[in-house]
This record gives C-alpha cells, sequence and structure tokens, in this order.
C-alpha cells in the first residue's frame, strides 16, 4: 500500500486509504451532498498530503500523542482550548433518541421483536437490553440496540431467511 520506510508513514498511508477514502469521507461526502451543503478537505488537498509525506516521523507522533505536530503547528494561531481539546467521534446520539423519542423506540422494539424470533441473539439479553440497559446507559446501549435493530432491517430488506 505505501513504499514509506517508516512504520509511521505506512501506517498513516493504510489510514488515508481505509479509514479515509473507503470511510470517514464517504459518509461525510454524501450526507453533506443529501443536506445540499459544500464540503471541502483542505488537509488532504495534494500539496498538503505531499508536505506532510515529508515531514519526518519522529515529528509526527511523541510517545501516545497523536497529532502532535498538527497541534504544535497550529499553536498561537488556534485557540489552547482547541489545540487541548480532546478527540471525540461524529457519533450519533441514538440511545438518547431512542429513551426521548416514543416512534423510534416503538421501531426499535418491533424490530428486536422480530429479531428475537429468529433465535439469532439470546432473547434474555435482547430484553436486558432494552428493558434495564437503554435507560441506565443509553449512549453506550443505544449502539447495540441500533446494530440489532439495523440487523433485523437487513434481514427484511434482503429477504434473508435464517
Amino acid at each position: 500500500m505505501s513504499n514509506a520506510q517508516s512504520l509511521i508513514n505506512r501506517l498513516l498511508a493504510i489510514d488515508l486509504k481505509l479509514t479515509l477514502a473507503d470511510n470517514d469521507l464517504r459518509k461525510v461526502t454524501r450526507m453533506c451532498e443529501l443536506a445540499g451543503v459544500d464540503v471541502f478537505f483542505p488537509l488532504l488537498y495534494e500539496d498538503v498530503v505531499e508536505l506532510s509525506a515529508r515531514v519526518p516521523p519522529r515529528l509526527k507522533l511523541k510517545g501516545t500523542r497523536l497529532r502532535h505536530f498538527f497541534k504544535e503547528a497550529l499553536r498561537g494561531f488556534l485557540p489552547d482550548e482547541i489545540i487541548r481539546k480532546q478527540k471525540h467521534g461524529f457519533g450519533l446520539p441514538i440511545g438518547t433518541w431512542l429513551v426521548s423519542h416514543p416512534p423510534l423506540r416503538s421501531l426499535a422494539g418491533d424490530a428486536l421483536a422480530t429479531l428475537r424470533k429468529r433465535q439469532l441473539v439470546r432473547s434474555a439479553f435482547i430484553d436486558r437490553l432494552l428493558d434495564e440497559h437503554l435507560a441506565a446507559h443509553p449512549a453506550y446501549y443505544g449502539t447495540m440496540v441500533w446494530l440489532l435493530m439495523m440487523l433485523e432491517m437487513w434481514i427484511q430488506a434482503h429477504e434473508v431467511s435464517l
């Protein structure tokens, strides 16, 4: 995938190809397109990527501190609170929505009831997930409910018999 000599540059090349090109950028581009929003990725312009490839690997990662070079290069330009902030994902608050929006919770409950009948997932697990865990920790368990709901909807959409 990359002929870079350093491990960090080979890993960055893999990340660029798999995580960005094949995953993140596709999602962002498609969602922005659907919303009628133009999106640009200036840090992925060819000149910028070529410049980053010339940065010595030792400057790209300092211990376990990710984005060290980037943050140091922008210190004094961006506010300190931006430089110091922790990375967080772009996940949807599906668990919160499941708890606070009855129609979505009903849709999820119906999908999981059908999935339960397929005996792919233990009924006791589904019951505890919906009755106990989701209300107690919606941010964590909402993702599991969403995944199981999507599994059932995928099975239905593709008419898979199990």
